[in-house]
């Protein structure tokens, strides 16, 4: 019964990261830094990936396994020996973690708007491609 409470607080702990990643990250400090030390080319490929990210949706069937994982172990709890509170303290934790799974493209999704906000503020146009016809190619024309 402990384990399960200490299991359900760490998951929370998780969830609540995925929250507050999508909410403050990153500051505008950040984002600086991030400019000045990777460059220009380097953030703006960060943001691409994160936007990237948020569109995959391998969350959602990963999520409909656990629930149906969860489902089976609640089910099963007559033959386990146990009650239901402690079957729901051990399913707890899962859940609170497939919360989280279902957040993480929308917190992602923030995150990659926040930058293109920070792109915009600092004059450059996020829409606009990346110059890929410079280069190599341009050299020798």
């Amino acid at each position: 019964m402990t384990t399960g409470i200490l299991a359900s607080l760490v998951a929370v702990l998780s969830w609540a990261f995925v929250e507050g990643f999508g909410r403050f990250y990153p500051a505008r400090q950040t984002w600086w830094r991030f400019r000045r030390t990777r460059g220009r080319e380097g953030v703006r490929r960060m943001r691409e990936r994160f936007e990237t990210a948020s569109d995959r949706r391998i969350g959602r069937p990963l999520v409909t396994f656990v629930l149906a994982m969860l489902i089976i172990w609640i089910a099963s709890a007559s033959l386990l020996d146990k009650r239901w509170y402690e079957v729901v303290a051990d399913v707890l934790p899962s859940c609170i973690v497939a919360v989280a799974l279902m957040r993480m493209p929308t917190a992602l999704r923030a995150v990659a708007e926040r930058m293109k906000e920070f792109e915009r503020d600092a004059g450059d146009d996020p829409d606009e491609p990346l110059g890929g016809d410079g280069g190599a190619a341009a050299i020798a024309l």
